[in-house]
């Protein structure tokens, strides 16, 4: 019997591209004068991602908000494993700030994709595969509409590098049969994300 509960999902050819930021929906995509997708956009993601498998038993962690529960944030894929969260932890003390802004800063995530008012902990019940990799620059567009937000990575920078993982197919269990536990929920105040954020 496999154990890896999420073994399909990473093997569909798509799993990889999400991994790396590309958009597939309709409303992004490049196309021709006839509507024919020539290309779809890609928005941020990560660089050169690369296959991992977590064991059963350990801790992850993941980042949201707009109102969702615990359970339908620990569906989504993007998470941080315990090592790479305890650094992002370091990297906001060290500069003294709040840690929903440390992780805009270092897993390049602009206010237009989450208000990062949810910390959630989570432990693996069974193996996932997952994708690993650093954060790629994100260009999305502006949530008021003006130009596309930009967020260059500086992983040139040794204490800016931050490895986050992918997990895809999260979304397709629920409660008990999800393949990880939720073990911890932090409430985070959203304006901590945003004290001191600036594009530039």
């Amino acid at each position: 019997m496999d154990r890896i509960a999420n073994r399909l999902a990473f093997d569909r050819p798509e799993s990889r591209a999400r991994a790396m930021g590309v958009d597939f929906s309709a409303a992004q995509a490049i196309v021709d004068a006839r509507g024919t997708v020539l290309a779809y956009a890609r928005t941020g993601g990560m660089l050169d991602p690369q296959r991992a498998e977590l064991k059963p038993g350990v801790s992850i962690y993941r980042f949201g908000g707009g109102g969702r529960s615990a359970d339908r944030i620990a569906q989504g894929a993007w998470w941080l494993e315990q090592r790479q969260f305890e650094r992002l932890v370091s990297f906001a003390n060290v500069h003294q700030m709040h840690v929903g802004l440390a992780l805009r800063l270092l897993c390049l995530v602009p206010p237009e994709w989450s208000d990062l008012d949810m910390l959630v902990r989570a432990r693996t019940r069974v193996g996932l595969l997952a994708w690993r990799g650093l954060a790629a620059t994100v260009i999305t567009p502006a949530g008021d509409g003006g130009p596309d937000v930009r967020l260059p990575h500086r992983n040139d920078i040794a204490e800016h590098r931050l490895h986050q993982i992918y997990v895809p197919g999260l979304t397709a269990w629920t409660g008990h049969r999800s393949p990880i536990a939720v073990e911890q929920v932090h409430r985070l105040e959203r304006w901590t994300s945003l004290q001191g954020f600036l594009y530039l």
